[in-house]
């Protein structure tokens, strides 16, 4: 995916200076770990008071119903869009097998993909309440079961319940969702031929997409409309707009605390991404490596989410944008290998960007450069990731994540009831 340069870096340095008094603060620290935003750092940004301005009900309410509208549902709902487009891609595949129908599927693959991890922000309610996180998107996947329905057609076996229990059997969400559709689809970064899928492998593709379209719109659904069951009987959307209790959101600071919390929230997607995504194979690289296994003995290698597309770095790169629409109110409207288009106002953001500058406007700045610099320090990383998993750009992106999750922990403080 082609992505469009940032202007958050430039407009901070032509107006950080216009910031309020304690902008003054003067640290010796300053320079030395981490350049100063309006003279505060990520260390010392807890000494600067707050405005003393308190939040009305109207401007929390709008920021909540910012995200749900402008955020949440539009991102859903292109990526159901996105669904329906890879399923009548491959459905076209397996009607005539052919290289050319094959790449267009892992196109509408990566469009789709794309809009899910932008939507890792919010894997609260309905994605945790149906279960349609692990659902969808699975990892690692059990490519031996995989294998072994590919040979004997038991097609019922990527159909059932999720079972996240540890003592469960070749539990169903491994062998489907986003990955299987991945590992079918793409070998080394590149469509596979035509002529390398046999005919089990493609009806597998065809049901495993089917199914994923299926919880996808499901998950567009619940947040919408409710889908009339025990979990999610009623709109989550409508919910966290009112707040009335529902869902026990009891309060606009209860729907603001979800937004950021550090379980499936703003923070926790930030963290995800430095420790597990990038933090958990750069690890095992290292002491698989210093053991002498390398390739694919190597457990690092194998832990690598979304390398047999070659897409880990876009997903890592899309989540943290995933943070950035919560945190300005907007949603992406481009498709993988266009420019990239935002719909929010970079200089007048609608989001929590909008209270955190009432409350405190050198923590608002420090939390937009902040969500930049992480951006760029994942750009840096050389692709494939599974390829570089030592390379000397993995340790500044992994720190970038932590300082992004240490300042939304901070932006979630000011929300507490």
């Amino acid at each position: 995916m082609k992505k469009s340069n940032f202007f958050t870096l430039m407009l901070m340095g032509c107006s950080l200076c216009f910031l309020p008094a304690c902008s003054d603060n003067d640290d010796p620290d300053n320079g030395k770990t981490e350049p100063p935003v309006g003279g505060w750092t990520i260390k010392t940004i807890d000494q600067c008071p707050d405005s003393g301005e308190k939040l009305t009900d109207a401007q929390m309410d709008a920021v909540v119903e910012t995200f749900v509208d402008e955020v949440a549902l539009p991102t859903y709902k292109t990526m159901v869009d996105n669904m329906n487009k890879l399923q009548q891609a491959v459905d076209a595949f397996a009607a005539s097998p052919n290289d050319n129908a094959l790449e267009e599927a892992c196109t509408e693959w990566r469009n789709a993909r794309i809009y899910w991890e932008q939507s890792e922000a919010f894997l609260f309610g309905p994605a945790d309440l149906e279960s349609f996180d692990p659902s969808m998107d699975s990892w690692p996947l059990d490519k031996n079961g995989i294998d072994q329905i590919i040979k004997n057609g038991n097609w019922d076996a990527i159909e059932g319940s999720v079972d996240e229990s540890e003592t469960a059997e070749n539990p169903a969400q491994n062998l489907r969702g986003f990955h299987t559709v991945e590992y079918l689809l793409f070998k080394d970064g590149n469509a596979k031929k035509a002529a390398d899928l046999s005919a089990n492998e493609i009806i597998y593709l065809q049901k495993a997409v089917k199914h994923l379209v299926n919880d996808g719109t499901n998950l567009y659904k619940a947040w919408k409309d409710g889908l009339g069951d025990e979990d999610v009987p009623t709109s989550y959307a409508e919910a966290m707009k009112k707040h009335d209790g529902t869902y026990t959101l009891s309060s606009a600071n209860a729907a603001l605390e979800l937004m950021l919390n550090g379980g499936n929230g703003m923070a926790a997607i930030a963290n995800e991404v430095g420790e597990s995504k990038i933090g958990v194979p750069a690890d095992d690289y290292a002491k698989d490596a210093a053991a002498g296994k390398f390739g694919e003995d190597n457990s690092g290698v194998l832990g690598v989410e979304s390398w047999y597309s070659w897409n880990s770095l876009d997903d890592y790169e899309d989540n943290i944008q995933s943070i950035r629409n919560c945190y300005y109110g907007g949603h992406m409207t481009t498709s993988f290998g266009e420019d990239d288009h935002y719909t929010y106002d970079e200089e007048n953001p609608g989001g929590i960007s909008k209270l955190v500058k009432v409350i405190n406007p050198a923590l608002d700045s420090l939390v937009m450069v902040q969500i930049d610099k992480t951006i760029e320090a994942i750009r840096a990383i050389p692709a494939p990731f599974r390829n570089n998993l030592d390379a000397p750009e993995v340790t500044p992106a992994r720190e970038e994540c932590a300082n992004l999750k240490t300042l939304l922990d901070k932006v979630k403080a000011k929300f507490q009831d």
